[in-house]
């Protein structure tokens, strides 16, 4: 077995490996190479912070990784980990993570941060045992969004001046790595970012990823909160993306009142839950 990066993957080979993996995962699910090529995008993986486990030349596991740098801390994000059927309880994780371990002390990264379904108890032991410990509980809401105009004396126009100090003052709680300012920054041309406004003054907004149909963030300014404003963004992004269900990933379940909101208002579902896990390095 050889331990390498994946600086020198093709994009087909991962997708085989990655599909294969997570054929019978908890929530099984494949990509197609679009999706792929756009999550690697998305969530700026850098395939040369990434693992691969090798069998006679053969990719038989994978950890592909992102880096960012936030409060001082250098932050290794774990964007997928994989490891096909027939090579698993070869401990390829934990032997995948012995070998890149080292070559981000070299970067002086100070964390490792992952995303693990809360059902998946095989797969948070193994963490755990890695020395990883449970940061938060995310929660996953999808579903068609119900139809309510919400508060029209707001006006919903493009967003295209991302202060995002004005941005992070609506905020409650912190967005996990996939909508992070991070990943946002600079903001990707295929995303529908609008923002809510009274007269003049921005009061609430929302970005939302036309081909991944995700809403990456929602917020309100906490003094025009309970106005109609959230379901008046709602609202707008249903005009735009011809009613198509949509995703938002990730929300910190200790907010009880965008949970409730979403649930209640919005009308979609809590369909799965997360735990966000860490470790330092």
């Amino acid at each position: 077995m050889e331990f390498t990066t994946l600086a020198n993957i093709t994009t087909d080979e991962l997708l085989a490996v990655f599909n294969y993996s997570f054929s019978d995962y908890v929530v099984p699910f494949s990509l197609t190479k679009e999706v792929l090529i756009s999550k690697i995008a998305e969530q700026k993986l850098d395939m040369n912070l990434s693992a691969g486990a090798f069998e006679e030349g053969r990719l038989v596991g994978f950890i592909i990784q992102s880096e960012k740098t936030e409060n001082g801390e250098k932050i290794i994000y774990n964007g997928g980990t994989g490891v096909i059927p027939e090579s698993r309880g070869k401990g390829l994780v934990r032997k995948m993570y012995d070998f890149i371990i080292p070559v981000l002390q070299e970067r002086n990264a100070n964390a490792l941060l992952l995303e693990v379904i809360e059902g998946n108890q095989n797969a948070i032991r193994a963490y755990e045992n890695l020395g990883f410990t449970i940061v938060r509980r995310l929660l996953c809401f999808k579903g068609n969004i119900r139809h309510a105009e919400g508060n029209t004396e707001i006006a919903v126009k493009t967003l295209k001046d991302f202060q995002w100090d004005v941005l992070r003052s609506f905020w409650d709680i912190e967005p996990s790595w996939q909508g992070s300012v991070f990943v946002l920054e600079p903001m990707p041309e295929n995303y529908i970012t609008l923002g809510a406004y009274q007269g003049e003054q921005l009061v609430g907004y929302i970005i939302y990823g036309t081909a991944s149909r995700k809403i990456y963030q929602i917020a309100v300014d906490k003094n025009y909160r309970n106005q109609g404003i959230g379901t008046r963004l709602f609202s707008a992004v249903l005009e735009k993306n011809g009613r198509q269900a949509v995703i938002l990933n990730n929300v910190d379940d200790s907010s009880e009142e965008i949970s409730r909101f979403l649930s209640e208002k919005i009308g979609l579902n809590n369909w799965l839950s997360q735990f966000e896990m860490k470790r330092p390095i």
